[in-house]
């Protein structure tokens, strides 16, 4: 018997279901085969769950693919909080401490409603594929609220359904092109993936060979055909047949919205100054669209990618996310090895969150230690407090001895207490005296300060930065409005008795606008 390596990928949408099973036997042969099955979504009952869980048993049962144990499926980016971090370090341990403290100041909810994840990015490569040396690490971190989580493995289990591995429908994009580059093809190392759905477009830019955006817009192709049915008059199942026969010029403008988006998205990355993109790949159902992947790119000022960059007509364009899906680099083993790459980059939400809750279990426990500990501490509280009951009139004692040895440090063994008044009297006269001495000392400095400023022009704004008094002289260094308000305080020290040897040096204009810098010297006569 042959030694298959089999991976089931599941897409499930809103208009239908993608699955691809992705094989390699030992030999090394791989097969790959896609299946797809349309759901209803018109009517407001086709969108419950039951009926939709009903659909999703049916083409698991017509495919065969229960017979797998090994199947993967993706949340969309628009359930999930995803960021790229930088750090100035590369110690994982570090990392791994310093990650969930950074998204719980970036993140408006519980960090233990969150299952928490991140993924240490490799060095960016250059277009000859050598990695880059850097001191620092990016990680690309993503935070799943548990109950996203817990709904979707709960509508899989109502369908008979375990995945191995809940992944991100962006990464599954990533995943393709790794694939590819293990082929030995020339994936471009700055490159946007353009994903058009139904109902949303998922978009994943890669640079220098890694996923530093993921984001979901929400606008698909069926946007694009009610705008039709609207325009035309027509049924949705008419406008449908419409936009296949239809070549993408002809729907440009409504279009519009999406590319708005996919600009913003792209210019927000390379305005950063992190290097910009240089090719495009439109996939997904929206890129059955005729010469939709050219316009696009031309759109955004990128190159469309082609066989020459490995996306050629096997490329898995309409099943691009069901196909990352199924070759899931932490399942699917490389060819001719036994263990999985290192430098596989995938997401696995529901190993995430399976290990959220026995973080959970862990902290439960020790919520039961520590209240059992609290106990402990309270009733050693309480002994504590009796102690000090008993010893109570000792340190009130105690206390009055210290008071009083206080108060005779202060005032004096010959003051009695209950003079407090009379002693902070007597303290505030001294002090009065002191500065009196101060006043009159060093040539009269306030008299001399107070005739100097009472002189100042009014209506000119003075800022004073230095200003020395040296008996009667005073260097003033200050900054004013203009010229003219310079030469009006000259003229107006200049022409008054009380002041003499006026002069002004160092003129300059300041470093803000309307900002003059002068240096005045003024010698006042002395009464």
């Amino acid at each position: 018997m042959a030694i298959v390596t089999e991976c089931v990928g599941l897409d499930i949408g809103q208009t239908g279901l993608k699955a691809v099973r992705f094989r390699r036997r030992l030999s090394g042969r791989e097969s790959i085969d896609y299946y797809q099955h349309p759901m209803p979504f018109a009517r407001p009952e086709d969108l419950e769950p039951a009926r939709r869980v009903q659909s999703l048993r049916g083409f698991l049962w017509q495919n065969g693919l229960y017979a797998t144990d090994r199947l993967v499926t993706a949340i969309p980016c628009q359930d999930l909080f995803i960021r790229t971090l930088s750090f100035p370090f590369k110690d994982s341990n570090k990392l791994a401490q310093v990650v969930p403290f950074e998204v719980e100041n970036l993140i408006p909810m519980p960090i233990e409603d969150l299952a928490i994840g991140s993924l240490v990015l490799p060095a960016g490569q250059t277009a000859e594929g050598l990695y880059r040396e850097s001191k620092g690490s990016e990680v690309l971190v993503t935070a799943a609220p548990k109950d996203k989580v817990a709904e979707h493995l709960n509508f899989l289990a109502q369908a008979d359904v375990e995945p191995s591995a809940i992944n991100v429908d962006a990464m599954a994009l990533f995943s393709v092109t790794q694939f590819l580059r293990g082929e030995h093809s020339s994936v471009p190392q700055d490159l946007a993936i353009i994903d058009v759905g139904a109902s949303k477009t998922t978009l994943c830019l890669i640079h220098e060979g890694r996923p530093v955006v993921l984001r979901t817009v929400l606008w698909g192709g069926n946007h694009l055909t009610h705008a039709l049915a609207l325009h035309h008059a027509c049924t949705f199942a008419e406008a449908e047949r419409l936009k296949r026969r239809m070549a993408v010029d002809q729907v440009q403008s409504w279009m519009e919205p999406l590319l708005r988006e996919l600009r913003v998205t792209i210019q927000a990355y390379e305005g950063a100054e992190r290097g910009r993109l240089t090719h495009c790949w439109v996939s997904g159902g929206g890129a059955k669209l005729r010469e939709v992947g050219g316009f696009v790119a031309d759109q955004l000022g990128l190159y469309p990618v082609g066989p020459r960059q490995g996306f050629g007509p096997d490329s898995p364009r309409a099943f691009s996310i069901a196909f990352g899906l199924a070759i899931h680099p932490k399942i699917v083993k490389p060819r001719w090895r036994f263990k999985p790459s290192p430098l596989g980059l995938a997401l696995d939400l529901k190993g995430l969150t399976e290990k959220a809750e026995a973080q959970s279990d862990a902290i439960v426990q020790n919520r039961r230690l520590a209240v059992g500990a609290a106990i402990m501490i309270s009733v050693l509280a309480i002994i504590d407090f009796s102690v000090h009951l008993l010893l109570q009139d000792t340190r009130v004692t105690n206390l009055k001895a210290a008071l009083q040895t206080q108060y005779e440090q202060t005032f004096g063994t010959s003051a009695a207490p209950g003079d407090e008044l009379d002693q902070a009297r007597y303290r505030i006269g001294s002090l009065d005296k002191t500065l009196a001495v101060i006043d009159k000392s060093q040539g009269n400095v306030l008299p001399t300060l107070s005739t100097f400023i009472k002189q100042l022009p009014p209506g000119t704004s003075v800022k004073v930065r230095e200003l020395t008094v040296d008996n009667g002289t005073i260097l003033l260094e200050g900054e004013t409005t203009s010229f003219d308000a310079v030469e009006k305080i000259k003229h107006t020290f200049a022409t008054n008795s009380r002041f003499q040897d006026v002069s002004v040096t160092d003129t300059r204009v300041g470093a803000t606008p309307n900002q003059v810098v002068f240096r005045m010297t003024v010698t006042v006569d002395q009464p």
